[in-house]
């Protein structure tokens, strides 16, 4: 199904308004046989703006959750990439730059930072990137739980003042990390079914469109002018 924007979607629930004005005014120069039409074209334009307010509200849920996880990972003052510096520094301060302890952690956090990469994949879906961006974080989560595997396994060595590097604290914000990843996902998921609901209510517009031109042509008792406005309004 060919996908809209959201312009698209206002002039078509617009010209479809436009359409049952002239319908209802001219109404006695109707065939019965289009009343049901008009019935059902009124009712899935009303459903069609409302579909429409709740997309926008998703939206911007979605934005808000996909903001939330950036700051997590990397916006936040205690974000997860400004932890692992701190406890890379540490590691290689106390245990030397080529210790096995330094090169695994200094692996780990190059994993991370690379995981992140998301390129742009040209005429792929907003779905694959979306998807994309998913994997990138679910793999980052993924190798944030085997640094805190890692330091769990210094044992007494691994000891700091900062707080916010304790065991505890990083497995607290790898547990915020975990459900603000499936947020994103759950929001984009409940907006993309409303996106493809209004897609589906939009094409049966075009069809009762099309259904009424039909209807208003066959009869001989519409006014020439009134006609003419009808079959050019495009939905």
């Amino acid at each position: 199904m060919r996908s809209c924007s959201e312009s698209i979607y206002f002039i078509k629930v617009t010209n479809a308004e436009k359409l049952l004005t002239l319908l209802k005014d001219n109404s006695p120069y109707l065939p019965a046989n289009c009343k049901s039409v008009i019935s059902e074209l009124e009712m899935t334009i009303s459903i069609i703006k409302t579909q429409n307010a709740t997309i926008h509200q998703k939206k911007q849920l979605y934005s808000d959750a996909v903001e939330n996880l950036k700051r997590i990972f990397i916006k936040r003052d205690d974000a997860i990439r400004k932890r692992l510096s701190c406890i890379g520094a540490f590691i290689k301060e106390h245990f030397g730059k080529t210790s096995q302890e330094a090169l695994l952690i200094s692996d780990f956090i190059s994993q991370i930072r690379g995981a992140n990469r998301i390129h742009n994949v040209g005429n792929s879906s907003i779905e694959n990137n979306i998807n994309q961006a998913y994997l990138s974080y679910i793999t980052q989560i993924q190798l944030f739980s085997s640094v805190i595997t890692l330091l769990e396994g210094l044992k007494n060595a691994y000891t700091v003042l900062d707080k916010t590097l304790s065991i505890l604290a990083l497995k607290a914000i790898k547990k915020e990390a975990i459900e603000a990843n499936d947020t994103v996902i759950t929001t984009y998921s409940e907006y993309l079914l409303l996106k493809n609901n209004r897609a589906k209510a939009c094409t049966r517009l075009s069809e009762l469109t099309q259904e009424i031109k039909s209807l208003v042509k066959a009869t001989s008792t519409i006014r020439k002018t009134e006609f003419r406005l009808i079959k050019n309004l495009k939905i």
